[in-house]
């Protein structure tokens, strides 16, 4: 029995969740109003004999008690599992602990590391005399003392030394002082401090600890902004400013707003928009962007009106719309109009007049405000841009523009919203949408020919050999795992079709980790023994595996279709109890209306994932 089990069987659903919501009794379920969106009709229902949890509303999730306390304290899964072990009386142990203290121990070293550095740049800021510039900076640019107080602000001395005498006293040594990207390593031997004559930001991780720095100038040096180099703690593509203090008001209010500076994230905090954050760089990465998707669906991207600024917006599509949720995945909740399909595309601000978003906001709240409330689809904003920087006379400045957004076009799945953007572009530039349609028509016949000439016809149905949905989950894992040309295929799998929550997380956590080398060093250390499995699974695969990317795919999309196929019907079963008690009572028609309507919609998803694997299956005949 593992960990997660045990801890299952000594707590009950309805008692966990009864700390944090009021349940009623209905039938053989439990419901209430959802206590992860607002809502006038219970749509939240707990199944004590499944041991699991589902809303029916806005949400559309569900889960076992290790997701519910996940998602309601917002935590991740290891914090999760320590939590309810303590609760059950159930005892942690940990395979590789001599290991992982050692690797952890050196981490958290760091950490106090840049939180000594942290206090003494702040200290300086509010006390030193050399400090005049710095707080006439903070003072001119409007920053309060409670933004300086609550996000550590402070000052680093034009000296050359100044850090690493003061660390040097605490005890930390010149090696780590570098290994944070604190000093810099001269070439005639010795150190040096990195940040002099700075207004210092110190960048923070999710939990709150500092990770890095970032140093405003405040004479002519170059660069304006420096920030740490990359280091053990610091990985500038997933880091986000602002996010220690933003991730609750982003939950709170099912949106998140991406600016491009520090000072941005700043003035939007202390004038009450406290659900934004900063982007480490001009252009938006992967990782970010998974990371703000696990708090919110609803992303604004609000960066600086200069040409850099919209430079980076446009570079930025492709990265954002790959990681949106495609709605094919979730065909319960397929919106059935324009305007419900767009609601999860990323939207960006507008801003003219030359100003920054600090400016802004500090200027007029309320016309900020606004702003956010008037933001448009990031393909629209950028079509709209690009479009005014041409000459429409110009056939050779058309068909560069379609050439390049062509491609972007054909990366989106959803037909009607693939449709309505031929339609703009053609109607932008003049042109007769036939055209564009078929421009875009051969574009995807070259790429469907290029994936097939690729491929392989020798198909196997390896997750016959796993019934249960624990063995599909581990084997998908491993094959992700194993093989990191699976990545593409893997972002887009949704963690709801998995069952169990150990087997949630390693999947999240992967999803939000490009780097597959440093993958397995970020794994919490309850979950280790359990990560070197799936390695070892990864290890046991079939030869023909590593022989053929078409067939490796085969193997992961039949694992996929197997577990959305169980994941619909453990849905249907629920809603179907729901539906019986509901009706015995004569409870609100609408809800049981809305009920019948989600119940349609999956029978028609699981028709059609009977039919995909038809037709998976039909290519492996014979082999």
């Amino acid at each position: 029995m593992s960990t997660t089990d045990d801890i299952k069987q000594r707590l009950d659903i309805v008692d966990v969740v009864s700390q944090y919501v009021k349940l009623t009794k209905s039938g053989r379920s439990y419901k209430a109003a959802c206590p992860f969106h607002i809502e006038k009709t219970a749509s939240f229902f707990v199944f004590p004999e499944k041991q699991s949890w589902h809303c029916f509303g806005a949400c559309a999730t569900g889960g076992d008690i290790f997701t519910f306390v996940m998602k309601k304290e917002g935590i991740d899964f290891g914090q999760a599992l320590r939590l309810l072990a303590e609760r059950a009386n159930v005892t942690l142990t940990y395979k590789t602990a001599q290991v992982t203290a050692e690797d952890t121990a050196r981490q958290d070293h760091l950490f106090k590391l840049n939180e000594v550095a942290a206090e003494y740049y702040h200290y300086l800021l509010l006390h030193d005399e050399e400090a005049g510039a710095a707080r006439k900076y903070a003072e001119g640019r409007g920053l309060s003392p409670a933004v300086i107080d609550s996000f550590q602000l402070g000052f680093s001395p034009g000296k050359w030394d100044g850090l690493l005498t003061y660390v040097a006293k605490a005890g930390y040594r010149d090696d780590e002082m570098l290994a944070v990207g604190l000093t810099v390593q001269r070439e005639t031997g010795g150190f040096y401090d990195r940040f002099r004559n700075r207004l210092m930001f110190p960048i923070r991780d999710a939990k709150g600890r500092v990770v890095g720095f970032g140093g405003r100038a405040l004479d002519d040096s170059i660069p304006k902004y420096l920030n740490s180099p990359q280091s053990l703690l610091f990985d500038k593509s997933s880091i986000i400013y602002g996010i220690e203090r933003a991730r609750g008001a982003i939950r709170q209010n099912d949106c998140v707003v991406i600016t491009e500076g520090y000072m941005d994230t700043l003035a939007a905090h202390q004038f009450g928009f406290e659900n934004t954050v900063a982007s480490m760089g001009t252009a938006l990465t992967e990782k970010q962007i998974s990371i703000l998707r696990k708090l919110t669906r609803n992303i604004i991207v609000a960066l600086d009106a200069d040409a850099a600024g919209l430079e980076a917006t446009t570079r930025s599509i492709t990265t954002i719309d790959q990681q949106i949720p495609k709605e094919h995945w979730l065909a319960w909740i397929e919106p059935k109009t324009y305007s419900e399909l767009v609601k999860y595309e990323i939207q960006v601000v507008e801003i003219v007049g030359g100003k920054d978003p600090d400016e802004i906001i500090r200027n007029s709240p309320e016309k900020w405000a606004a702003l956010l409330k008037e933001s448009q689809p990031i393909i629209d904003f950028t079509l709209k841009k690009e479009i005014a920087n041409i000459n429409k006379d110009s056939s050779k400045d058309k068909s560069a523009l379609v050439s390049k957004f062509l491609p972007i076009l054909s990366h989106i799945d959803d037909s009607v919203r693939r449709a309505h953007y031929v339609e703009k572009l053609s109607r932008l530039l003049g042109l007769d949408e036939r055209f564009v349609r078929d421009a875009l028509f051969e574009l995807q016949a070259r790429e469907k020919k290029y994936g097939a000439a690729s491929g392989s016809k020798v198909i196997k149905n390896y997750a016959n050999r796993a019934p249960s949905s624990r063995h599909i989950e581990e084997y998908l894992l491993a094959l992700l795992l194993q093989f990191s040309d699976l990545r593409e295929e893997g972002i887009k799998i949704s963690a709801d079709y998995f069952e169990h929550p150990e087997n949630k997380d390693i999947l999240l956590k992967w999803q939000g980790n490009a780097g597959a080398d440093s993958f397995g060093a970020d794994i919490d250390p309850a979950l280790k023994e359990f990560y070197d499995h799936l390695i070892s699974l990864g290890g046991q695969l079939p030869p023909s595996l590593h022989q053929s990317k078409r067939e490796r795919e085969y193997a992961l999309n039949d694992c996929i279709n197997r577990l959305l196929e169980g994941h619909i019907k453990n849905l249907e079963i629920k809603k179907k109890l729901i539906l019986s008690e509901e009706k015995d009572r004569g409870d609100t028609e609408s809800q049981l209306a809305k009920l019948i309507e989600h119940g349609i919609l999956e029978s028609q998803q699981l028709h059609d994932v009977f039919k995909k694997r038809g037709r998976l299956f039909s290519r492996i005949k014979g082999v």
